[in-house]
């Protein structure tokens, strides 16, 4: 039987790279962006499927957009969510209104989306849910530069052991924390960054299409006795 996945955050980057992997095997993706941008038109067009669009950080708009979903006939068997924002927020002289910023699009936004799709998830009894982290989220790789971001991708780890520990045993819920991936966001790496980026263990970033895998193994069967974790997807940074 085909399964149904919302990837939350698939116009771009790690999100686009999942929506493709998932139609490749055969999965009905739903798409999702903020706002209705070209390039998620686009993606909707080439995979021949829906996309909805919404502000993560507003329950109500993705309460609607769920019920959309579900009003077009497809229940949603998976999400995978990987929507977010990084901002500049120093720790010493940062603007800490900021960090309420990060707090609402790695944390809130999240946490409505696993809201809006857990109900029906609960009711049959299935459901496969992975989030996405960062190894900033990590004591060890918190930055200074990025405070408010690190707190909110540590912050999503624990809303993420909470829910597995809420939707048991019906619904799995996992994250994901990447390390430095090929994205768009690679073209403002400082050159610390892009220091630390050569020194994991592989000497290299990741591709988006690496860490969509891995999304994608944790909504599958083969990944049932899997919930409650943060996996590393850092290329063996934290190992150095």
């Amino acid at each position: 039987m085909t399964r149904t996945v919302l990837i939350a955050g698939s116009s771009r980057g790690i999100g686009e790279a999942a929506a493709r992997l998932e139609a490749t095997a055969g999965s009905r993706v739903i798409l999702h962006g903020r706002t209705e941008t070209e390039k998620l038109k686009q993606l909707a067009a080439e995979l021949g499927t829906l996309a909805f669009t919404c502000d993560g950080q507003d329950e109500t708009a993705v309460n609607r957009t769920v019920q959309q979903i579900t009003e077009q006939g497809c229940e949603i068997d998976a999400l995978i969510c990987t929507i977010g924002a990084v901002l500049p927020t120093n720790a010493l002289t940062g603007d800490t209104e900021r960090w309420i910023d990060e707090y609402r699009s790695n944390v809130l936004a999240p946490v409505n989306f696993i809201r809006a799709v857990a109900p029906g998830m609960t009711a049959r009894g299935r459901g496969r849910i992975v989030t996405v982290s960062s190894i900033r989220g990590r004591d060890n790789l918190a930055s200074p530069e990025v405070t408010g971001y690190s707190a909110a991708k540590a912050a999503l780890e624990n809303v993420t052991a909470s829910f597995a520990k809420a939707l048991a045993p019906a619904v799995t819920i996992n994250a994901v924390a990447p390390g430095f991936v090929m994205t768009d966001m690679a073209e403002t790496w400082s050159e610390t960054v892009r220091g630390e980026v050569a020194s994991n263990l592989l000497g290299r970033a990741g591709q988006p299409e690496e860490i969509a895998a891995l999304l994608s193994y944790l909504t599958s069967d083969g990944a049932s006795f899997i919930t409650g974790q943060t996996i590393l997807a850092d290329g063996g940074l934290d190992a150095r």
